[in-house]
């Protein structure tokens, strides 16, 4: 568990209780899609699965720095040496994600207080210092390594000055091996509570994928428990057809904006190089 106040929270509540990423490694592409959910109501156009949430995960949770900009939006730097051995990604793979993340637009509906238009990260580019000259850290490899400086989009913005914090680490949800583990992990360490008994399996599946029966959601409880070591070093374990939160779950905890300490500071930049119904779900909790 985190000992100390961070920047940033690794996700928040409704990122993924909103459906934002699809609960898989393949997403597909989708234009103007509505997502309807009892937290709320998104138009989403653009590719983000559960490789997509890693790599943000990766860039928040391994933000050495905050600044907040005068539009709102909030810019990060980050050792991207750190995020791919988070994710476990190749360079090209972690390119091809990060743009994918940035042409993203997301259109939040409901809740009312979190309505914009919006992206999750607007802008990655070298972190450089006044002088023009990188940003940089040792490697251990030898030499220097440059760090990023990213811009966070001003949908992922709102969603961290107004929702619920939650932090863990990212590494062992990037570690699982299917994407509806992971985006089952995501939505049940996004609950402060679980329910009497823990959630139904498949009530958590069709949180996170929709309206799902037959085969379709046969292979999603099969994956599930194929990944049952992984989920139970999140704190998360499959009793039959029940997900049961550990009494002490230990990468996961609920943070909340206002009780996190934000990193002043500031450094500079060189040009770019890149460019609700109510009601729960069944096994849902609070």
């Amino acid at each position: 568990m985190q000992t100390s106040k961070p920047p940033l929270p690794t996700a928040t509540a409704r990122e993924h209780r909103l459906r934002l990423f699809q609960p898989t490694r393949r997403p597909r592409s989708l234009r103007d899609h509505e997502i309807v959910t009892p937290w709320g109501r998104i138009i989403l156009t653009g590719r983000l699965g559960q490789g997509h949430a890693d790599l943000l995960d990766a860039i928040c949770y391994h933000a050495e720095r905050r600044v907040d900009l005068e539009d709102g939006r909030i810019k990060l730097l980050v050792d991207p040496a750190k995020v791919r051995r988070t994710c476990r990604l190749g360079g090209e793979q972690l390119e091809k994600l990060a743009r994918e993340l940035r042409e993203t637009t997301i259109q939040i509906k409901e809740p009312k207080e979190l309505a914009c238009i919006g992206g999750l990260v607007d802008h990655i580019d070298i972190a450089v210092k006044a002088d023009g000259t990188p940003l940089t850290r040792a490697n251990p490899l030898g030499g220097e390594r440059e760090l990023w400086r990213v811009e966070l989009g001003k949908a992922l913005c709102r969603l961290v000055h107004k929702d619920v914090w939650i932090g863990y680490r990212p590494a062992a949800l990037a570690g699982l091996r299917h994407g509806i583990s992971q985006a089952v992990a995501r939505h049940a360490l996004t609950h402060k509570r679980q329910p009497v008994g823990g959630w139904s399996v498949d009530g958590l599946i069709r949180a996170v994928a929709g309206p799902l029966s037959g085969q379709v959601l046969w292979d999603k409880r099969r994956e599930l428990r194929a990944d049952s070591n992984g989920l139970s070093g999140l704190g998360l374990v499959i009793d039959t057809d029940k997900i049961r939160r550990m009494e002490q779950t230990p990468d996961g905890m609920e943070q909340t904006p206002d009780g996190m300490e934000q990193t002043p500071g500031a450094w500079s930049k060189r040009p770019a190089v890149a460019g609700t119904p109510s009601g729960t779900p069944e096994g849902a909790g609070a």
